[in-house]
C-alpha cells in the first residue's frame, strides 16, 4: 500500500464514519428500563423500528413493540446534525487540502447554513476554525502524521526520522482491515521498517505491532487452511452444475486469477519481498504461510525492545546533533548508539543501504564534505585577496600625493629665479605703487605656502588620473606643470619684447 492508497483509505475510512457514525438522534425508552438510541425509521399503532449503528460501518434494525414503550423522544434535527460534525474530529492523518475542503463546505459550512439559530453554532465554528487551521498548515506544506504536525523544512532536515512515521502509520492503518492481505499489507510495512529504519523510534513501536499481528494472521491461516478443501470442493460442484458456456467462462476467469497471482508471486520475490501475496485457494501457498509466520515470530521474539527503544533516543539526539552543526558530537553519539545493540550501517536484502543509523552516518558525511568545501572556498577567496593587495602599486595615495607634493617643490626651486624676474615685469606695478623689483642678485622671498590637509588636497585639485607605465617616465602630471610654465616665460617674454619695440 503506497502513500496514495493510503491517504485514499484513511480518507474513505473518515468519511465512511461521518456518514454513518452513531448518531444519536431519536430515543426509545423500553418498561423493562432499556435505553435504545439511534433513527426511528418506522411508526406504527402497534410496532416501531429503530436503525441504531454497531460499528461505524454496520447497522441493526431492532422492531419495538408499542405496548413494550414507555417513551419515544426524538431528537431535534440540529442535534442530529451536530453529533456527525463532531465526528470530523480529530482529523486522519496525511489528509490532502482537497479533502479538507471538502470536509469544510459539507459540515460546518452546511450546518451553519441549514441551523444558523442553532445552541451549536458556537461549537460548530470552533470545528470550522479547526479545519480551516489545519487545511492553511497544508497548503504550506506541513503534514499530519497521527497528532504530529511535521513542517516541510523538517521533512526535509529529518527525512529518514518522518519517512519511518509514515511507514508505521501505514502499518497500522493495514491491521485495521482484519483479514489476511490487510495482516499481509501490515507485515510488509514492518519488513520495510525493520530494513531501512533499523533503530528509529518507529521500529520499537511496529515491533511490539507486529507480535500481535503475526499470531492473530496465524490464527486466520489455520482457519484458512480447515476450509480450504471444503472450498475447493464447493467451487467444483457449482461448476459442474453450470452450463457449458457459463462453465467455460468460469473456469477461463479462475484460470486468469491463477496466472495474476503467479506473476505477481514472481515480482514479489524478485523485489525481495517476504511476505509475497498469498492464494487463499492453495493448500500449499497457506502451509507455506503458516510456517513462514512461525518462523518469524520466534525471530522477532529475539529483539531486545528496551535496549532498542533507548537506542532510538540516542539516534534521535545524533539526528538533532547534526542538523544543528555539531557533527563532531553527532558521530560520537552515533557511535554510542550504534553499541548499543552492536548493529550498525548495513545493507538490506534489497541491496539498498539500510537502518535509521546508516541515514544518519551519511547524513553527518554529507555535512561534513559541505563544510570543507565552504572552507577550502574561504580560504581561496582570501588568497585572491591577498594576491590582488600585491598587485597593487605600493605607497597608496597618500605617498603618490607627497610625491607630486615634493616635485612641485623642486619645481618651484629650479624655476624660482626666472619665474620670479619675469613675474616682476609681467605684472608692472600701478601708479603709486611703491613696490621695487628684486634686484638679480637678490634671491626673492617668497612667502611659504601652508601645507594644505590631506582632507583639503582632495577638495582643492582633482585627482591624479593614475596610467600605468611599465617602464619608468615623467609623470603626466609634472609634464603638465613644465608645459604651464613655458607657456607662462614665452607670455612674459613677448610682452618685455613688445614693450622694448
Amino acid at each position: 500500500m503506497n502513500l496514495k492508497s493510503l491517504t485514499c483509505f484513511l480518507v474513505f475510512s473518515a468519511f465512511a464514519f461521518f456518514l454513518v457514525g452513531p448518531a444519536q438522534g431519536d430515543e426509545i425508552k423500553l418498561k423493562n428500563g432499556e435505553m435504545l438510541n439511534g433513527k426511528i425509521t418506522y411508526e406504527g399503532d402497534d410496532l416501531v423500528k429503530i436503525e441504531m449503528a454497531v460499528s461505524g460501518t454496520i447497522k441493526q434494525t431492532r422492531n419495538v413493540a408499542r405496548a413494550d414503550i414507555l417513551e419515544i423522544i426524538k431528537d431535534a434535527p440540529d442535534n442530529v446534525a451536530f453529533a456527525k460534525l463532531q465526528n470530523l474530529l480529530p482529523t486522519p492523518s496525511l489528509l490532502p487540502a482537497s479533502r479538507y475542503e471538502v470536509l469544510l463546505e459539507t459540515g460546518p459550512a452546511a450546518f451553519l447554513r441549514s441551523f444558523p439559530e442553532s445552541k451549536h453554532v458556537p461549537k460548530v465554528k470552533e470545528i470550522q476554525d479547526t479545519l480551516e487551521t489545519e487545511l492553511d498548515k497544508v497548503e504550506r506544506g506541513f503534514i499530519k502524521v497521527e497528532d504530529e504536525w511535521i513542517s516541510p523544512q523538517d521533512r526535509a532536515e529529518f527525512a529518514a526520522l518522518t519517512e519511518s512515521k509514515i511507514a508505521l502509520l501505514k502499518m497500522k492503518s493495514a491491521v485495521r482491515a482484519r483479514n489476511y492481505n490487510g495482516y499481509i499489507s501490515a507485515l510488509r510495512e514492518f519488513e520495510t521498517l525493520e530494513e531501512k529504519y533499523y533503530g528509529s523510534p518507529a521500529f520499537p513501536v511496529a515491533l511490539n505491532a507486529a507480535k500481535e499481528i503475526i499470531p492473530a494472521f496465524g490464527n486466520q491461516l489455520q482457519t484458512m487452511l480447515r476450509n480450504v478443501e471444503y472450498l475447493n470442493q464447493q467451487y467444483e460442484q457449482n461448476l459442474s452444475a453450470m452450463d457449458e458456456l457459463a462453465r467455460a467462462q468460469v473456469a477461463e476467469a479462475r484460470q486468469k486469477e491463477v496466472e495474476n497471482y503467479k506473476a505477481g508471486v514472481e515480482a514479489d520475490k524478485k523485489e525481495g519481498i517476504k511476505w509475497v501475496r498469498l492464494d487463499p485457494r492453495s493448500k500449499p501457498a497457506i502451509e507455506s504461510y503458516l510456517k513462514l509466520a512461525s518462523d518469524e515470530l520466534v525471530r522477532i521474539q529475539e529483539y531486545d525492545v528496551s535496549a532498542l527503544e533507548r537506542q532510538a533516543d540516542m539516534l534521535v539526539k545524533a539526528d538533532q546533533q547534526a542538523a544543528g552543526g555539531d557533527l563532531t558530537a553527532a558521530r560520537a553519539t552515533l557511535k554510542q548508539a550504534a553499541a548499543i545493540t552492536g548493529k550498525s550501517a548495513g545493507s538490506s536484502r534489497r541491496g539498498s543501504a539500510g537502518s535509521y543509523i546508516a541515514a544518519i552516518s551519511a547524513k553527518i558525511s554529507d555535512k561534513e564534505a559541505k563544510a570543507k568545501a565552504e572552507a577550502k572556498a574561504r580560504e581561496e577567496a582570501l588568497a585572491s585577496e591577498a594576491l590582488t593587495a600585491n598587485l597593487k602599486p605600493s605607497g597608496g595615495g597618500d605617498t603618490e600625493d607627497a610625491g607630486e607634493e615634493a616635485g612641485e617643490e623642486v619645481a618651484e626651486t629650479e624655476e624660482e629665479k626666472p619665474v620670479d624676474e619675469f613675474a616682476a615685469l609681467a605684472n608692472p606695478g600701478k601708479k603709486g605703487d611703491k613696490k621695487e623689483a628684486p634686484k638679480a642678485s637678490e634671491k626673492p622671498k617668497s612667502k611659504p605656502k601652508p601645507k594644505p590637509k590631506p582632507e583639503e588636497r582632495e577638495e582643492e585639485r582633482p585627482r591624479p588620473t593614475v596610467v600605468e607605465d611599465s617602464g619608468g617616465g615623467i609623470p603626466i602630471s609634472r609634464i603638465i606643470q613644465i608645459v604651464t610654465g613655458l607657456l607662462l616665460v614665452t607670455v612674459v617674454v613677448l610682452k618685455v619684447m613688445g614693450k622694448k619695440g
